[in-house]
Parts: C-alpha cells; sequence; structure tokens
C-alpha cells in the first residue's frame, strides 16, 4: 500500500493514527507530500489532489480520511462494529470530523494575504469549534476508535495551529484526556 500523506496535516495524522492502531503501519510506504506544490507524480495517483489518499495493495485508490482509516482497520483485522455501536462510532467520528474541518478551514483562510482574509468566516469556523466541545463528552477509559483517533487529532491540531483559541482551560477533562491520549505510540509517532 502507499499512502500519500503530509504529516502537518489533522486528515493524514489521523490515517496514520490508525495505521498504527491497526498494526499495519510497517506494511504501507508513506510518501510526504506537499499538496499545494501540485506534483505530478501525485496527481497521477490521486487526480483529486487531496491528501491522504491510500492506493490499496490492488491498485484502488481511496480518499477522505475516514473510508482510509475504516479499511485499514478492517486490513488489520479489526472488523467494523455493527449496530448501536456503529453508529455511536460514526456519529463521533463526523462530529470531530467537523471539528478538524472547522480548524483547518480556519488555518487556511488566516494563510491568505490580510486584505483577502474573510474575518466572519473565520469567526465561524470558532464559532463551530466552540459549539463541538461544548457538546464533547470525556471518552470513557481505554477504548481508542475512530470517533477517540478523530477527537484525539482534532484536539491536537487546535494545540499545534490554533492556541489562541485556548480551549484546554474551559475543558479540563478533555484536556487531561488528550495528554493521555498523546502518549499512545500511535500519537507519539504521529507528533507534526
Amino acid at each position: 500500500m502507499k499512502l500519500y500523506c503530509n504529516r502537518p496535516s489533522p486528515y493524514g495524522r489521523k490515517v496514520l493514527v490508525a495505521a498504527h492502531e491497526a498494526g499495519l503501519i510497517d506494511k504501507i510506504e508513506i510518501q510526504d507530500v506537499d499538496p499545494w506544490a501540485d506534483p505530478l507524480d501525485f496527481h497521477a495517483a490521486a487526480p483529486i489532489g487531496k491528501i491522504p489518499a491510500l492506493v490499496t495493495d490492488a491498485g484502488t485508490l481511496l480518499t477522505e480520511s475516514l473510508l482510509i482509516c475504516d479499511f485499514l482497520f478492517a486490513e488489520g483485522g479489526k472488523p467494523p462494529l455493527s449496530g448501536d455501536a456503529r453508529i455511536d462510532e460514526m456519529s463521533r467520528s463526523g462530529l470531530f470530523q467537523g471539528l478538524i474541518d472547522a480548524a483547518f478551514i480556519s488555518v487556511i483562510e488566516r494563510g491568505r494575504p490580510k486584505d483577502h482574509q474573510w474575518d466572519s468566516w473565520i469567526d465561524r469556523q470558532h464559532r463551530a469549534i466552540q459549539r463541538t466541545l461544548a457538546v464533547t463528552k470525556t471518552p470513557p477509559s481505554g477504548r481508542f476508535d475512530l470517533g477517540d483517533i478523530s477527537l484525539a487529532c482534532g484536539l491536537a491540531y487546535l494545540d499545534f495551529r490554533l492556541p489562541h483559541l485556548e480551549w484546554r482551560s474551559q475543558y479540563l477533562d478533555l484536556a487531561s484526556w488528550l495528554d493521555k491520549v498523546l502518549e499512545r505510540p500511535s500519537m507519539t509517532a504521529t507528533k507534526p
């Protein structure tokens, strides 16, 4: 398998964490890509130009971090949950994907020239982050499923790129949970 990735990307980190957790990291060739540079070899493999992108051993292209993580867990012998447990995991995964999206959009918008930045759009993303954090419950001890991976990568990205949001002082239980999760080998190995 070949994974096109970018280490500072929260989407890429989520997939790398899943690869570690699924026990597949040594079976994946990781190609570090700067998607903003429009590399031709990357576009030949992944014409949409988004990372992460995984090319399976069968030559199938998978994009979107949630789909790639799901595939990796299945390949690693951790088939998807079923019934209510699956719905809960996917619900949390989607919510925390939205947290990552809002943070990422904010960072990208701030990277534009100041006179081209849309401040109300950034503020809207920050409000979405705050609303999501306000309804997030601290995950139970011992569980680290796809929803939890998404949350961990989202919170770590807030620390990495948006420390001025100071989320930790408002959500002490989440901050404490993240600090413990950051000690997992999958999280230490994927730190940007």
